[in-house]
């Protein structure tokens, strides 16, 4: 049996295919291409923003790069008022310093061990990882790297290697009003061997005029810098010494030229020996 369309019936059809065609066209094509587009327009938008941050960075080159060089000024200046060790040595030379400088009478002095003070470490973003696929290629922005072959080097800062020590000292004393306010102003104003007080306390004797009290001195280093340790330099006081029991350079010099033996007093003579000499007797 064959189906007869009528003439309207066909042209009803040629019309709904004529119109189909143009939906399907707009939904496969023209659709995948419009969310395409605002896919690239956001990454334009993006990318705008990147090059308009780097053309302000480019713009001021110049005053990056002179501040830059004043802070790592700055930093090498604040390195360098610190001394890369604190041993017992220096923290007692340093009380005899301020003895005999500033005409103090230290009554009691405590010295426990250095401590590492916290800093707080700068919060440094994680890097974005780039894609790995399955063949073991990482890709990043249009160029292929071996993954399995390329190994990301460590990256290390400054803060990772410098540390900061500090040692408290605790003094007792008595001291006059004058040399208590030199001593304190030195402390404030020492900038090769950085100082801090973290206690400070004076009572006035009334009878006789001085000030008995006491202050911890906290006395610092830094460690993982270029500067050296430098052993104090304490007048009157022999450090060391080239030959302690004042020996010789060698031992049995007599022995080496066969005129002498050493053990020749203490060794009894042999029995060949002894008869020679009855012999020669």
């Amino acid at each position: 049996m064959k189906l007869k369309l009528k003439e309207r019936d066909k042209n009803i059809i040629i019309i709904l295919i004529g119109l189909a065609i143009p939906l399907l066209v707009y939904f496969l094509v023209f659709t995948k291409w419009n969310k395409q587009r605002e896919i690239i327009e956001a990454e334009n938008a993006t990318l705008s923003q990147e090059v308009a941050r780097l053309q302000e960075l480019m713009n001021n080159k110049e005053f990056y790069i002179a501040e830059t060089d004043r802070m790592n000024q700055e930093m090498e200046e604040i390195k360098a008022q610190f001394p890369s060790e604190l041993h017992p040595e220096d923290e007692i030379y340093y009380a005899y310093k301020t003895e005999t400088k500033y005409d103090v009478l230290a009554t009691a002095i405590d010295m426990p061990y250095a401590e590492m003070v916290s800093v707080a470490q700068p919060v440094v973003e994680a890097p974005e990882q780039p894609e790995v696929v399955d063949d073991g290629i990482e890709t990043v922005e249009g160029e292929t790297v071996d993954a399995e072959n390329e190994s990301a080097a460590p990256v290390t800062s400054a803060a990772a290697t410098i540390a900061l020590y500090k040692a408290p000292i605790t003094f007792n004393f008595t001291i006059t009003y004058t040399a208590a306010k030199d001593w304190i102003k030195e402390l404030l104003e020492d900038r090769e061997n950085k100082k801090s007080i973290s206690n400070l306390n004076l009572n006035y004797e009334e009878q006789t005029g001085n000030i008995r009290g006491s202050m911890v001195v906290n006395m610092f280093s830094l460690t993982g810098t270029d500067r050296t340790y430098e052993a104090p330099n304490i007048p009157g006081i022999g450090v060391g010494t080239d030959n302690l029991f004042k020996s010789s350079e060698t031992l049995n010099v007599g022995r080496e030229n066969n005129t002498f033996d050493a053990n020749a007093e203490n060794t009894p003579p042999a029995d060949g020996d002894e008869a020679e000499s009855e012999e020669e007797n």
